[in-house]
């Protein structure tokens, strides 16, 4: 895969990399498009004080379904220590009339309570630290060294969902191409049951992921970053 970056551009997606690390940065922008049709923009703001690294993304957008529009919509949001411990979670997932929130905190135990409201009532579930390897939003902002195990599949907590997924992860190291220079990015690949997800990690742009594609019961979604 060849792709080659104007100067501008490599340095406004060097500058979005940058602050996205700081605390109270400007939120980082993807566009979304599902069926080959711009559907939304998804903001992601990555903000780290006090020992916590804090994610946050959203978007919102009406999806061509046969010949009607399904509303979808979503907010994530996950703070975690440097070993990725998670202290606190919440989700709220609007699909279609079916609503789901979720919300999560570290106990003094150690586990990670986390209560869940659907159409079905409330639930609540605690999840120990050593059922998890990291959680779903990782990949924003943190290079996959840092949170790949080594264990396959890896114990995914699911941050949209709530729950623990294993997941297979498989690495390929890819180079892209600016300026005549190569461009090193890790290609993950993400398989969960019949899904099958991918994301892109430029090195040189703190490892955000340049494009992610991701795939759900609804379909394929696809999410570049805007540069």
């Amino acid at each position: 895969m060849k792709t080659t970056f104007l100067s501008g551009a490599l340095c406004g997606l060097l500058g979005l990399a940058i602050s996205a690390s700081a605390a109270g940065a400007r939120p980082i922008s993807y566009e979304v498009t599902f069926r080959d049709a711009v559907v939304a923009t998804q903001t992601v703001s990555i903000v780290q004080s006090a020992g916590l690294t804090t994610v946050s993304c959203s978007f919102k957008a009406d999806l061509p379904v046969f010949v009607a529009l399904h509303h979808y919509s979503e907010e994530l949001s996950v703070s975690f220590r440097e070993d990725g411990t998670v202290e606190r979670l919440a989700s709220r997932i609007q699909n279609g009339p079916v609503q789901t929130v979720i919300s999560g905190a570290l106990q003094s135990n150690g586990g990670l309570q986390i209560i869940r409201t659907d159409m079905a009532g409330v639930s609540t579930s605690l999840v120990a630290r050593q059922d998890y390897d990291f959680h779903s939003l990782a990949l924003y902002g943190t290079a996959p060294a840092k949170f790949l195990p080594a264990n396959s599949p890896a114990r995914v907590l699911q941050i949209a969902e709530g729950r623990v997924a294993p997941v297979a992860i498989q690495s390929i190291s890819e180079s892209e191409t600016f300026e005549r220079q190569n461009l090193a990015s890790k290609h993950l690949v993400w398989t969960e049951g019949i899904h099958v997800s991918h994301s892109w990690h430029p090195e040189r742009f703190s490892d955000l992921p340049r494009r992610y594609v991701r795939q759900t019961e609804n379909g394929e979604f696809l999410f570049n970053l805007i540069r």
